[in-house]
């Protein structure tokens, strides 16, 4: 039996939680593999939901913020209990804290995780590149991250691994018939409907939500007869502040902030175009989970995701700075045909078959493995 350690910064919601969502029940169900999950912080809808489904879950509800010293101590008297044969540690406060905890632990075999593009200055790169010699192995989840990682000095290129993030295109839109919570409206339904743009994050800076919503007034004002809505499904520290921007720009029934949903599925069956225009994104769930419901999409020309959405003519590249360059890659596609959006959604259907859930299991697999 391998006895394996995923430590993480938080298990409520967000790119790295969707993640383990999609990867970790798979782990779990093979006969020679037995996982735990420790997140540093705090808890909440994921630890939930892996917790339902059986998989053992240790919550330290510290402030994971580096360095935390006795954090870091506490981590490594409970690998010294659990005696894991692996910890994989993803994220950049995981990876400081559980990599020294794991070799100060004598866990045999140490993996950390680069989930996005790093921008450190000199004194964290002599600390990562410190921290990271002390790892076997090192995942990237983009060629882009793999690259920036590299260039900044922090790990040699052979111990890094490629591994795209998974996302499981077998979900089930919901029956929504009865439920309020989800919109009544989209592709499904043409009869007197908006075209609508939708975007699925976590409301922080790096999303770039406010040039989105700045970039969407200014399609209104040029397009004033055509029916378009924009739809953002998360939650995060700013909602307040971009629905008093909303307000400010008279755009209140034309902007719908849905909300947090563990299944984001009918909403992207329900719009036209998915929207990506973070300032940074070493990978991203969020357009991959988009492309397999065959959504053509406006993606940043920033890190991971233009790698993502690939070479197949699935979107179109913006620069995530520039308004006028997001309203421009919004009006392109909204002004093209059902029949044109159609042929690129099923192009962006057929890149999206490269984040196969099974064919992340195999590749993790084998690093664990190796």
């Amino acid at each position: 039996m391998m006895k394996i350690v995923r430590v993480v910064s938080e298990l409520d919601f967000g790119g790295v939680e969707q993640v383990l969502a999609n990867s970790v029940p798979l782990l779990s169900a093979q006969e020679e593999i037995q996982i735990s999950i420790i997140a540093l912080g705090k808890g909440g809808k994921m630890s939930e939901l892996l917790t339902q489904q059986g998989i053992d879950i240790k919550i330290f509800n510290q402030n994971p913020r580096i360095p935390n010293f006795q954090l870091l101590y506490q981590l490594y008297q409970l690998l010294k209990r659990m005696q894991p044969d692996i910890i994989h540690c993803q994220g950049a406060e995981a990876n400081f804290h559980g990599i020294l905890a794991g070799h100060w632990a004598g866990v045999s075999k140490i993996i950390g995780e680069e989930i996005g593009i790093p921008s450190h200055h000199s004194y964290w790169k002599y600390i990562f590149r410190l921290v990271y010699s002390k790892a076997n192995l090192v995942i990237a989840i983009s060629e882009a991250v793999k690259n920036a990682i590299v260039e900044l000095g922090e790990v040699e290129v052979e111990k890094v691994r490629v591994l795209y993030n998974p996302v499981e295109l077998g979900k089930k839109s919901v029956d929504f018939s009865n439920n309020t919570s989800v919109p009544r409206h989209g592709r499904q339904n043409d009869e007197e409907r908006p075209f609508v743009f939708v975007t699925t994050c976590r409301l922080v800076h790096v999303k770039n939500l406010d040039r989105l919503i700045l970039a969407f007034s200014e399609l209104i004002n040029e397009n004033g007869e055509m029916s378009i809505e924009l739809w953002i499904v998360g939650d995060g520290p700013l909602k307040d502040d971009l629905i008093q921007q909303v307000n400010a720009l008279g755009l209140g029934n034309k902007v719908n902030f849905w909300g947090y949903h563990e299944n984001v599925i009918p909403f992207l069956e329900r719009a036209d175009v998915f929207v990506l225009p973070s300032l940074r994104e070493g990978s991203s769930v969020s357009l991959a989970e988009a492309m397999a419901c065959g959504l053509p999409a406006v993606v940043t020309k920033i890190g991971g995701a233009p790698e993502i959405l690939g070479t197949g003519n699935a979107g179109v590249l913006v620069d995530p700075l520039d308004v006028s360059s997001i309203k421009e890659g919004m009006a392109s596609l909204a002004a093209s045909s059902d029949a044109e959006r159609k042929k690129m959604g099923e192009r962006a259907k057929a890149e999206s078959e490269r984040f196969l859930p099974k064919t992340y299991l195999k590749m993790l697999k084998a690093i664990y493995l190796n």
